[in-house]
């Protein structure tokens, strides 16, 4: 007889059930891990939202809302302008556009003015001709002042050329001409003036004389005093240099002790030079101003005149004058002295057939000669 139903499950080997088991071990301790490490974890803090910082500009007020019965807002327009109100306005526009119109206008001619100033430096207005007004008494000839002006015609413009510098090189490399005036003479010439000077005075100065004009300028350096001019006598140490006047230092340089008191002589020498031209007396042949205190004159090599110190110097000069000029046609050949030192009282002292002798001092040969250094 056969047994009916279903037949009994078998059973997994034991190694399989052992592995299964191990398996769901090792699930329940990774389960019980994660567990813990999310208890450990703290609780994050929520941190409160914040609020928004309060506006300073007032809240625009809430229009109320519009039911299907209340009436449509209304577009507000500007009225209409009045006809003084055109017309300030079509003013005003009109003043807009001249003010930029102007602007527009200085601007091109502040450009037009930059770019004639930049061509005429550059490439108008080259210095082609020199015009020089020579007075017949000059000792230069027009080409003489022309090349020593430094100029050089098709290369200096103008209006760069320093006119002052070509003067002044025409003064100092000429010594005969006292005075140069340069002017600009448009297009492209310069137009030159110049003022010959002469000889007033002779200083002994090494083995020969140096010829000064009234003013101190050097002139040249000659061997022999000419016959027509006084000798200056004086104790002042100075430098030799052509063109240039004494006491005064070359190239603006500070003046040293030397300069100094050589202008301080040339200065006497100018004053006594200036009376005797302001008292008319012409024929002076020596100035002696070694002593400041004690300034001879000597007049036709024959008359000795005693000034004493600077002062008074015109009002002692011309009582000179009328002394000699109340000499007779036969004591127009005597020798003698005036003292003139205690103006207004003169004294004279005739020397012509004195039991003395008293000799007049010969200028041709000085009693002094300055010892000067020589460029």
């Amino acid at each position: 007889m056969k047994k009916t139903g279903r037949a009994p499950k078998k059973k997994p080997p034991l190694k399989q059930r052992a592995a299964a088991a191990l398996v769901r071990t090792l699930e329940k301790g990774e389960q019980k891990k994660q567990t813990k490490q999310q208890d450990r974890k703290p609780a994050q803090k929520k941190t409160p939202a914040r609020k928004p910082a309060p506006s300073k500009r007032p809240a625009p007020a809430r229009r109320p809302a519009q039911t299907g019965n209340a009436p449509a807002q209304t577009v507000r327009r500007r009225p209409p302008m009045t006809a003084e109100q055109k017309r300030r306005r079509a003013a005003y526009l009109r003043r807009l556009r001249m003010r930029k119109r102007a602007i527009r206008i200085g601007a091109a001619a502040v450009a037009l003015l930059i770019v004639l100033l930049i061509l005429s430096r550059t490439v108008l207005f080259k210095i082609n001709n020199i015009e020089i007004t020579n007075p017949e008494d000059a000792d230069y000839t027009a080409s003489q002042i022309v090349t020593e002006s430094g100029i050089v015609y098709g290369t200096q413009n103008l209006f760069s050329c320093d006119i002052d510098k070509v003067a002044k090189n025409i003064e100092t490399r000429l010594p005969y001409i006292g005075k140069a005036q340069v002017e600009r003479d448009f297009p492209s010439s310069l137009r030159v003036t110049v003022t010959p000077t002469k000889a007033s005075a002779a200083i002994a100065f090494g083995t020969g004389y140096l010829l000064i004009d009234a003013e101190g300028k050097m002139l040249e350096k000659v061997e022999t005093a000419p016959e027509n001019i006084a000798v200056l006598r004086c104790k002042t140490e100075f430098e030799l240099n052509l063109g240039q006047y004494i006491g005064v230092s070359p190239n603006g340089k500070k003046p040293d002790d030397a300069t100094k008191a050589a202008a301080e002589m040339i200065s006497l020498y100018k004053k006594v030079n200036a009376a005797a031209q302001q008292a008319q007396i012409q024929e002076i042949t020596l100035i002696d101003i070694r002593d400041a205190r004690a300034i001879t004159l000597m007049y036709q090599n024959r008359l000795t005149l005693h000034l004493g110190t600077q002062d008074s110097l015109e009002q002692k000069l011309k009582t000179a004058a009328k002394t000699i000029a109340a000499e007779s046609d036969a004591s127009r050949t005597r020798t003698g002295a005036i003292d003139l030192t205690s103006i207004p009282y003169v004294f004279s002292r005739d020397t012509y057939g004195s039991e003395d002798g008293e000799e007049t001092t010969d200028v041709s040969e000085p009693e002094s000669v300055t010892e000067t250094a020589q460029q």
